[in-house]
């Protein structure tokens, strides 16, 4: 009796696929560019009739949707023909969750350079973003706004999923003001203000950002009650409030740099303040984690680095900051809950 083939890929295709997946990302970074998957939110459609909306070449675009199959992104209901997968619709510009400018953002220069040099990280132990962009990643994007939007936009995917699941554990309504503290477009404090319609909102962040913000605000109706201020972490003129986010942020920057920011917004904060910290988390075992693979990223793009939760206790403690509660989510960060000590 014969018996059929393994479909299971052997160890050596398995790190061949992984060795690729920088192709992965290139794919799926052009595929959000050029905003296809937008295009076939009515259905399959051909790749020729989309290079001519797109003022793209056909056949390379064909080849590209192709490579889209492999990654995921596409089906293919018939010859030269392509349909959005599950994993595909997460690329749409209008659909809560979406990953576009993550996508955007993954696969520009500001992220894709430095990564090119994780040797040199390792060999350090110091950001290469140095040498791979001319400045740190921060200058780079005042120096290229275009990618500076890029980023500000991904920010703004990223809180959407991390958003759900702060107003779902957190009820924000004993809380007159609300500062989210480099809360770049305002997309996580719009989440709380919409939730919360007794609160009122102060985004801040530097001068470059809040212009962008005011717009984004607008846009959704808020920016009536919400106060912009225009400032620095490191620096004093945090606006006082009752409670205060931090999405993101420590990760971006060493223990020195981070206790700096959590003693500036102790310093602004009234007695009693709360603080929410949005961080992922590294567990405290040795399986498998994306903390991991974040923490390289921090380390190559900003001497960042992801925490654990007694390296999150020391940074609190050392600023007086109370943790009253660490709830994990599934948005893979976590809401550090502290309070003013």
């Amino acid at each position: 009796m014969k018996t059929m083939p393994s479909e299971t890929p052997s160890p050596t295709q398995q790190l061949f696929a992984a060795i690729n997946g920088h192709w992965i990302t290139q794919v799926i970074g052009t595929v959000a560019r050029l905003g296809i998957a937008d295009l076939l939110v009515g259905g399959p459609r051909d790749s020729d009739s989309l290079a001519a909306e797109l003022g793209v070449h056909p056949g390379a675009l064909f080849r590209l949707m192709r490579g889209g199959i492999t990654a995921g992104l596409f089906a293919s209901p018939s010859e030269r023909t392509f349909a959005l997968t599950p994993m595909g619709e997460g690329l749409r510009s209008d659909v809560p969750g979406s990953l576009r400018a993550v996508a955007i953002m993954q696969s520009d220069k500001s992220h894709w350079l430095p990564w090119g040099l994780l040797s040199e990280a390792v060999r350090t132990g110091r950001a290469p973003v140095q040498a791979a962009l001319g400045s740190d990643i921060w200058e780079y994007f005042a120096r290229h706004p275009d990618e500076g939007e890029h980023f500000a936009r991904a920010m703004g995917n990223l809180s959407g999923l991390v958003g759900s699941e702060l107003t779902h554990h957190i009820d924000f309504a004993p809380f007159a003001r609300v500062a989210d503290i480099g809360g770049s477009h305002g997309d996580l404090l719009s989440q709380v203000l919409r939730a919360h319609p007794s609160c009122r909102g102060i985004l801040f962040d530097l001068p470059r950002v809040t212009e962008g913000a005011k717009t984004a605000l607008e846009s959704r109706g808020l920016a009536s009650r919400v106060d912009v201020v225009a400032g620095s972490f490191f620096e004093p003129g945090i606006p006082a409030a009752d409670a205060y986010l931090l999405k993101h942020i420590l990760h971006d920057w060493e223990d020195d740099a981070s206790l700096n920011i959590l003693r500036r917004i102790h310093e602004a904060a009234p007695s009693g303040a709360r603080l929410f910290v949005l961080e992922m988390v590294i567990p405290d075992n040795r399986n498998p984690d994306p903390t991991h693979l974040m923490d390289l990223n921090m380390l190559v793009l900003a001497d960042g680095r992801e925490r654990t939760r007694d390296e999150f206790q020391a940074l609190f403690t050392a600023t007086a900051w109370k943790v009253e509660r660490i709830i994990p989510t599934r948005s893979g960060a976590s809401i550090l809950e502290t309070v003013k000590a």
